[in-house]
């Protein structure tokens, strides 16, 4: 969550049968005005992405959804792995998901962002073992069986990918009981390269590290993870 400039416009995430969709399978993005008879569509800009888009070739064209949108800093769509709503999000952006699209429920759209522009999310002191610790210079482990033991808030998405926001990494591991289920999507989107072995205990350790030559500092500073995004569906 940032700032609302703009209460009066919400964006909708469309793919090409008109239904509500994640960034990713969108083809449009369809705004919405508030209005005397409530919300209508006002305006539709066209949004694709072909799935082979660098970080850079997405910088651009979600830099050009800002400018084409101006101050409307709404946006809803379904659920997806976090990497593109994390920049838009870093972008100004309130990201409200959704399971389906009902023009009815903007303005419930809207005041659940303006009450947690309101309300903010204090900040928890959490466990150790719920963020990945350095075993050697640029190398990190994390144990999510251990956070989830000592961790009743533990989640995999948010111990990771605050992670990568926060400190440039060589690789980390991690010992779980099963892959989290977005971590492919995310590694095939920032071009991070993963690995898997199974351990004589039956869990598994991932291998998360950059490719080869590429900076490790490429992920840092960027918005992955939204702490205070809404869900209004």
């Amino acid at each position: 969550m940032t700032t609302l400039l703009d209460g009066g416009r919400i964006a909708v995430f469309m793919d090409g049968a008109g239904e509500l969709a994640a960034p990713p399978t969108a083809s449009v993005v369809s705004v919405y005005a508030r209005g005397e008879d409530g919300w209508q569509p006002e305006s539709e800009i066209g949004f694709a992405l072909t799935g082979q888009e660098s970080i850079g070739g997405l910088r651009e064209k979600l830099d050009h959804l800002v400018q084409t949108l101006g101050a409307c800093r709404i946006l809803v769509g379904t659920d997806d792995n976090g990497a593109l709503y994390g920049m838009l999000d870093a972008l100004g952006f309130n990201i409200c998901v959704m399971d389906r699209f009902d023009a009815l429920a903007l303005e419930a759209v809207r005041g659940s962002v303006l009450h947690a522009l309101r309300n903010p999310v204090a900040p928890s002191s959490r466990p150790a073992a719920s963020t990945p610790r350095e075993i050697a210079p640029g190398r990190f482990f994390l144990d999510m069986v251990e956070a989830k033991e000592v961790d009743p808030l533990f989640t995999s998405r948010e111990a990771i990918l605050v992670f990568f926001e926060k400190k440039p990494f060589i690789q980390l591991q991690v010992r779980c009981d099963h892959p989290p289920r977005w971590l492919d999507s995310f590694a095939l989107l920032t071009g991070l390269e993963t690995s898997r072995e199974t351990l004589e205990s039956g869990l598994t350790l991932l291998t998360i590290n950059h490719p080869t030559g590429r900076d490790h500092a490429t992920l840092t500073g960027q918005k992955w993870f939204d702490a205070g995004g809404c869900s209004c569906g």
